[in-house]
């Protein structure tokens, strides 16, 4: 068995900043949690607890609300500190208000209150204290901790708090939107993204601990097949029923999924971590990586954790519209297949893809819901170098890799008024916390894990927004 991973191994420096008060930011944090931020949708979601969040901010952070502006897009935040360059693109840091409910059943479960904002000498507790209210409120610490320090940025920085990150994102589409209608422009954006350290023995690297830096995420597609039908006695199913004709149809699709591809970001994984990949295959397959993308992509597609990486992914969730009795046959069915598509993968193509494939079956294959995949920024792009070292300062023996984000989030709605675009949490939990915490039961956050990733975010603005060499 593999040993247990301790992430607080690979803590350091955490000396940096003596003087960041980190019991006061921590009751900060608690304060946003108790704001039961939950989007349903814009008709039942109660807004005054975004109200309620809104107004904790501009009283928490004195310096940025006197330095810049705080505006309102819907429900959406945009605040806007000035930099003395205006004329040199920004740097943007955005994460999301809203978090997800508590699922009905488990409210005894929680040792403390979802919305209590309970804090106690170790821990932070609550819902959105891992997605992502400590990004939102460690990015404001961070801003204002060095505009305590009577520093001024060099250039402006956004940051943007979208309002249905969890539901639909329309929120950060309308910032987005906002910021091309006035030419606002950021030279790159930091988002939520992964957050674990992980053994790298699933790359062939074992003992090796590693993390990523997201430079795009996957797409979504939910493709609806629909087989029409008449019903009746089933007495006399002449021809097969509408359920038959999609069963076939689903068979087909799951035979004929599609192949593993390996794209420049995950390629860009296995180049940084060849020189500690001891095991076969990729042992033998790295020497070369480019040459041997199919191979490797092929061998990925046989391990769980890198399958998803290397494969558009096709998930058959929901078969509606069945009969209600044995002898009857059934109407119109249909099925709705997921889709989680690699980046350069369109929806569109898939679509017609499908429908080429599942031809002659009499099934409509339509798109229920879309979000395009990211584009795949490179780790050549702004704001790379300056994340990935302040990573590595404070979490040395960390191989930190490019690669994408399997889910989704709001980052890629900026892709036209952003240069590049990252996506990594700086908070570093246990992988069992994170398993066991985001969108779980007891959600939280050490201090010492919250305190840390305030640090990276200063030392990214240091050197980026407020730096004459950026």
């Amino acid at each position: 068995m593999a040993e247990k991973l301790d992430v607080y191994r690979h803590y350091s420096c955490e000396d940096d900043y003596a003087d960041l008060d980190m019991g006061a930011a921590c009751e900060r944090l608690a304060h946003a949690l108790a704001c039961k931020t939950v989007y349903t949708t814009p008709k039942d979601t109660d807004f005054s607890e975004f109200e309620r969040l809104q107004a904790h901010l501009k009283q928490s952070f004195p310096r940025i609300m006197a330095a810049g502006t705080f505006e309102l897009v819907g429900h959406s935040v945009l605040i806007t500190v000035p930099g003395t360059e205006p004329a040199l693109d920004a740097v943007q840091l955005i994460a999301h208000q809203d978090v997800v409910p508590v699922v009905p059943g488990t409210e005894d479960q929680w040792e403390h209150d979802a919305f209590a904002g309970h804090i106690d000498d170790e821990w932070v507790w609550g819902r959105g204290a891992l997605d992502i209210k400590d990004m939102l409120m460690a990015e404001l610490e961070a801003t204002e901790y060095l505009l305590a320090r009577g520093e001024k940025p060099r250039r402006t920085i956004y940051l943007a708090f979208g309002e249905d990150e969890e539901v639909t994102s329309k929120g950060a589409t309308a910032l987005a939107a906002e910021m091309a209608r006035r030419g606002m422009r950021s030279a790159f954006l930091v988002d939520e993204g992964t957050t674990t350290m992980f053994d790298g023995a699933a790359y062939g690297a074992p003992g090796a601990v590693v993390s990523d830096i997201c430079l795009s995420q996957k797409g979504y597609l939910n493709l609806r097949l629909t087989a029409r039908g008449q019903g009746g006695h089933s007495s006399n199913p002449f021809g097969g029923t509408s359920l038959e004709r999609l069963c076939r149809a689903v068979a087909l699709l799951a035979e004929n999924k599609p192949a593993p591809t390996l794209t420049p970001l995950v390629a860009g994984t296995f180049k940084e971590l060849a020189p500690q990949i001891s095991e076969e295959p990729f042992a033998s397959l790295v020497a070369d990586v480019d040459a041997n993308a199919r191979e490797i992509a092929d061998a990925a597609a046989q391990v769980r954790e890198l399958y998803p990486f290397v494969c558009t992914t096709v998930a058959v969730d929901q078969v509606i519209g069945s009969s209600a009795a044995a002898n009857v046959m059934p109407g119109d069915v249909s099925a709705v297949v997921n889709f989680r598509l690699l980046p350069g993968v369109h929806a569109m193509d898939v679509q017609h893809e499908v429908a080429d494939l599942l031809a002659g079956l009499g099934i409509e294959v339509t798109i229920d819901h879309s979000t395009p995949a990211g584009r795949m920024d490179t780790v050549e792009g702004a704001g790379y170098a300056e994340l990935k070292e302040a990573l590595e300062h404070f979490h040395p023996g960390v191989t930190w890799v490019p690669s994408f984000v399997c889910g989704g989030t709001d980052s890629v709605r900026y892709e036209d008024v952003c240069g590049s675009i990252m996506r990594v949490c700086p908070f570093r939990p246990a992988p069992e916390e994170e398993a066991r915490g985001v969108h779980g039961v007891n959600e939280r956050i050490s201090r010492r894990t919250y305190a840390q990733g305030i640090r990276v975010l200063i030392r990214l603005l240091e050197r980026t927004a407020f730096s004459e060499l950026f």
